[in-house]
């Protein structure tokens, strides 16, 4: 099979073309900031944009053509006019095994970007343009943002730096500053629910877009894993209230997070571990509280309003209010989800915390 480079998804398409137009123009940008919600395309996007600008064969519409040397030098990870800054920990499941680190980073660290040195400073070796594509941008860490800002301060002739965030604001206002703000939103449900049954047809895309916050190219990547089925078990036993098995549930869920943990290491995505659990129960919680104001709707579970009003009819009138006090308590056990601590024992203290509200 021949290397292929990434093209833009069906909804980003209009900001390509006008992102194309303006790189095209007698004024580009040096530098482009692109604001995406998370897993809804951004990285196609940006990697994209870098082919195009790398191209030397492009289609009329100056799109990259994915045949030239460049594009398959990009699409075999070889090219030596293209960086991608992004954490380490993103390339555990490289399908190039030398390039998967032995210490993965969840962070954009100084040495990464005092890497882009020695190629910034040379003459580009195919004669065109240098592109540095640094995504998640709200992931470099404070030593490497500064870093950065200094080469976006003083950019390097002939070189294009393309950045990808999804929140703006976790991004030093410095570095919003020395970019083209290029702001791709994410597709409509229609449009994710097309794009999904494209690759797969499957009756519940709209179910599970909806859990997942519309994330489209996260529900793409899980429809191939046992991750539903293992949310659609939880949320069940959720659903039996007073009624659940704390300790068999946490049993259960320790396996199937350990055994995510040993698939991931072998290349697998990402599928459950604790912070997704707690995201699950956050859920849960923000679908009880809709709810028990009396006329809200569940957002997240609508197939288990009925089990959830029979908790709100059996709970205490103040179950709101504890509901509430329960969601701040998630987000912080949700901060140091990543802590090495005794599974088994923190999802019992979660799940009897939930049992104590109702």
């Amino acid at each position: 099979m021949n290397p292929t480079v990434s093209t833009p998804l069906p909804w980003h398409q209009t900001v390509f073309a006008q992102w194309l137009s303006r790189q095209h123009s007698e004024r580009p940008a040096h530098a482009s900031l692109i604001i995406a919600p998370e897993d809804t395309g951004g990285e196609q996007l940006v990697e994209a944009m870098a082919a195009a600008v790398l191209c030397e064969s492009p289609t009329s519409e100056q799109h990259a053509c994915g045949v030239c040397g460049s594009c398959q030098l990009i699409a075999a990870f070889s090219h030596p006019d293209y960086r991608l800054l992004r954490p380490s920990i993103m390339d555990m499941a490289h399908p190039i095994e030398e390039m998967r680190p032995e210490k993965p980073s969840k962070e954009i660290t100084i040495d990464d970007v005092r890497a882009l040195d020695n190629m910034v400073n040379q003459t580009s070796h195919r004669g065109g343009k240098r592109v540095v594509v640094v995504y998640p941008a709200h992931k470099l860490n404070r030593n490497a943002a500064n870093a950065l800002l200094k080469t976006l301060e003083e950019p390097p002739a002939n070189t294009l730096f393309i950045l990808l965030a999804h929140d703006v604001q976790q991004l030093i206002p410095t570095i919003v500053s020395r970019c083209q703000l290029v702001v791709a939103g994410a597709p409509s449900p229609e449009s994710a629910v097309t794009y999904l049954n494209s690759i797969t047809p499957n009756p519940r895309w709209a179910e599970y877009l909806q859990q997942e916050n519309g994330a489209v190219m996260r529900v793409a990547e899980l429809i191939h894993t046992d991750y539903f089925s293992i949310e659609q078990n939880f949320i069940e036993q959720l659903s039996r209230g007073q009624d659940i098995d704390v300790i068999a549930v946490a049993t259960a869920f320790e396996k199937h997070i350990k055994d995510a943990d040993k698939a991931r290491l072998a290349g697998a995505p990402k599928t459950i571990d604790m912070a997704t659990l707690i995201t699950w129960l956050q859920r849960w919680a923000h679908d009880l509280t809709l709810m028990a104001q009396k006329g809200g709707a569940a957002r997240y579970y609508p197939k288990y309003a009925q089990a959830m009003a029979k908790t709100i009819d059996n709970a205490p009138a103040s179950l709101a209010i504890q509901v509430h006090a329960w969601q701040l308590e998630l987000a912080r056990e949700r901060r140091i989800a990543d802590h090495p601590l005794n599974i088994r024992s923190w999802i019992e203290k979660l799940l009897l915390a939930y049992v104590a509200l109702i």
